[in-house]
């Protein structure tokens, strides 16, 4: 295999990896406080939607070519995505509120909320991004700092490849997943958080505002797909990004599931959806070199690799899902009254 097409491999594979396990933790921390947040595909569409939009309206405001440093220089590039890192954790957190609060408030069913959120997200930053552009559009520049984040070309074909088109949020991302593992795994917050999602009415006994965890935890969860959202949507090298999250959302819950709602498990899932996603992008153009001119043509298209995943995802759910474990309690609203 050609140097760049393995350098093109490796660079999407770091930010699938990342940005799916950030939206798997994301639903594990929701469900663990026994909120089943379908709306993660909807989280990772405001994170990814809002961070682009900040990051294109600084480029808009302060033109590269005029030699403001925050939009010429490296170093001012990765403070605005390190700023639209914290915008999309924002609007996702905003976002989230509004299942964790009909879930919760009016005991409404989770899984027909969390779908409608979803379509609710795509269609307010299509109406939003119409707003802005005055174009009745769907698609949003994604790469507008593409030529800063290149790397030097003089460091070799692999590393100019690999690590092009990748900026800080990707750290803060890797930082955030140890960070999410630790807190889940290691802390009283995290054992807390489970026991809202096994049996609420024996965490309220000992004094633990279960309300309070669940609200937690879909928030935490949202806020760590909404910077998933924004890492993967802004590293892929398109020029164009439609809104929507093709159905990145249920390969993270599904993953989840697949990991049976526990932290390595999943980590590892992540790795191997991981791999299938970048090969699906990579290795269309690898066909496209002329030793495969032979080759027919539906054989080099994308499309018919980029199924495969989601492929993977159907075959494997159907084979574990019978002895896969969810939290007991998940999905069914707590009401401190019915407590015996």
């Amino acid at each position: 295999m050609p140097i760049n097409s393995v350098g093109m491999l490796l660079n999407c594979f770091i930010y699938y990896l990342v940005g799916f396990t950030l939206g798997a933790f994301g639903s594990l921390y929701s469900e663990k406080s026994g909120i089943i947040n379908i709306a993660i595909e909807g989280g990772m569409v405001v994170g990814g939607f809002s961070g682009i939009i900040f990051i294109n309206s600084m480029a808009g405001a302060f033109p590269g070519s005029e030699g403001v440093w925050i939009t010429s220089t490296r170093a001012g590039v990765e403070l605005l995505y390190f700023i639209g890192c914290l915008i999309a954790i924002a609007a996702s957190i905003l976002f989230s509120f509004l299942l964790s609060f009909v879930s919760i408030k009016l005991k409404a069913n989770q899984t027909v909320v969390g779908t409608a959120l979803n379509t609710v997200a795509v269609a307010v930053g299509a109406i939003i991004n119409t707003i802005l552009t005055g174009k009745d559009t769907v698609e949003i520049e994604n790469n507008v700092f593409s030529t800063i984040l290149l790397v030097d070309r003089n460091m070799g074909d692999f590393a100019f490849y690999s690590f092009s088109n990748l900026h800080c949020g990707v750290i803060i991302g890797i930082i955030a997943i140890v960070v999410l593992w630790l807190a889940i795994d290691r802390t009283r917050f995290g054992l807390r958080l489970k026991a809202c999602g096994e049996n609420p009415a024996a965490a309220d006994s000992v004094g633990i505002n279960v309300s309070k965890m669940r609200y937690l935890g879909t928030m935490i969860g949202t806020a760590a797909a909404g910077l998933g959202g924004f890492i993967l949507f802004t590293c892929m090298s398109t020029a164009v990004w439609t809104i929507d999250a093709f159905g990145f959302g249920f390969i993270v819950i599904a993953i989840e599931i697949l990991g049976n709602w526990k932290t390595l498990p999943i980590f590892f899932g992540t790795v191997f959806f991981a791999f299938f996603f970048s090969f699906s992008r990579v290795f269309p153009s690898l066909l496209s070199l002329p030793q495969y001119s032979g080759l027919p043509g539906v054989l080099k298209t994308q499309a018919i690799y980029s199924v495969i995943p989601y492929l993977l995802a159907f075959i494997a759910l159907m084979g574990i899902s019978k002895k896969s474990r969810a939290p007991k309690a998940e999905g069914i609203p707590y009401d401190k009254a019915s407590r015996s």
